[in-house]
């Protein structure tokens, strides 16, 4: 019987946990590309903007919460190239104006971008689109998405805004 050495035992404790967390990052795409659903747990991630889109006709319209997962965090805040599994998501409240305040209303949608260099025709981003159930939209990744970061982000890897501290 072949006595296993201390190199190749080391070598199975490095690669298997390596492996397993790029077989579940693949899954995580391949779900995301399917339609999927937000993540879970994205409230909890990193808070790096609110913005509100004030323009009733424009598809955007509404307040904007938008999180980032720890993989995008320190490209968004020092600049770079994203990861493979950075992930910007963006809660999309309606507007409402109560007493003369414009307050966030009814949920109305959520939007995620996930960075796959697999996605190549849209800049290596998986784009999605949930409506607030959250059950998947329809929506057409390259003109609905991709058209505008790549007019208007590309010099920052797609991403339109910049972390705020």
């Amino acid at each position: 019987m072949k006595k296993h050495t201390g190199f190749g035992r080391r070598l199975v404790r490095t690669l298997v946990p390596s492996l397993l967390s790029v077989l579940i990052l693949l899954a995580a795409v391949a779900r995301a590309g399917e339609g999927g659903a937000p993540p879970k747990d994205f409230r909890s991630w990193a808070h790096s903007k609110s913005t509100v889109v004030a323009d009733k006709s424009n598809p955007l319209h509404g307040f904007h919460n938008q999180y980032v997962n720890q993989v995008a965090l320190p490209t968004l805040r020092k600049g770079g190239e994203y990861k493979d599994g950075a992930v910007f998501v963006d809660s999309v409240n309606a507007i409402e104006e109560k007493n003369g305040i414009y307050v966030p209303g009814p949920k109305a949608k959520t939007l995620v971008m996930i960075k796959s260099r697999k996605a190549e025709s849209t800049g290596g981003w998986v784009f999605q689109a949930f409506d607030p159930a959250p059950k998947a939209m329809k929506i057409d990744p390259v003109k609905n998405c991709f058209e505008c970061h790549e007019s208007g982000a590309k010099e920052s890897g797609f991403v339109f805004h910049k972390y705020a501290e």
